[in-house]
C-alpha cells in the first residue's frame, strides 16, 4: 500500500508541475523571468547579440561570426567600438550607429595548439 501512495503521489507532483509551468510559460516570454548568474548572462548576451545589430555591424557579424575582442570606448563625446579577428588579421571598426568607419589589417595571431 505505501508503495501505490508513493507512486501516486510522485505522478500527481509531476502532472500538477508540468500544468503549472505550461500556463506560466504564457506569461514568462521567450527568454525567462530572470537572468541570474555571471555566466548564464554572459551566455545570454553572446546569443541575444545578433538579435541587436544593425548597419554595418550585422553583416560583419554573418561574415566572419562572433569575436570576444570587442571594445566600446567614448572619447571626447564620440563613442565607436573595435571588433578584432586576431585569426584572420582583420580589425574592424564602428561608429556610434553601427556604421563602419574603418577597416584595418592587423597581424595574424598563430595560437598554438596545446595552449587553447
Amino acid at each position: 500500500m505505501r508503495k501505490y501512495l508513493c507512486i501516486l503521489s510522485g505522478l500527481l507532483f509531476l502532472f500538477v508541475g508540468s500544468a503549472f509551468a505550461e500556463t506560466s510559460k504564457q506569461y514568462v516570454g521567450k527568454y525567462g523571468v530572470s537572468v541570474t548568474g555571471k555566466r548564464y548572462r554572459k551566455n545570454m548576451r553572446h546569443l541575444l547579440l545578433a538579435e541587436f545589430l544593425k548597419g554595418d555591424k550585422i553583416k560583419v557579424f554573418h561574415k566572419y561570426g562572433f569575436t570576444p575582442h570587442r571594445l566600446r570606448y567614448s572619447a571626447a563625446g564620440v563613442r565607436t567600438e573595435r571588433w578584432k579577428y586576431l585569426e584572420e588579421g582583420l580589425e574592424f571598426v564602428f561608429d556610434a550607429d553601427d556604421n563602419l568607419i574603418e577597416k584595418r589589417e592587423i597581424p595574424i595571431e598563430k595560437r598554438r595548439a596545446g595552449i587553447y
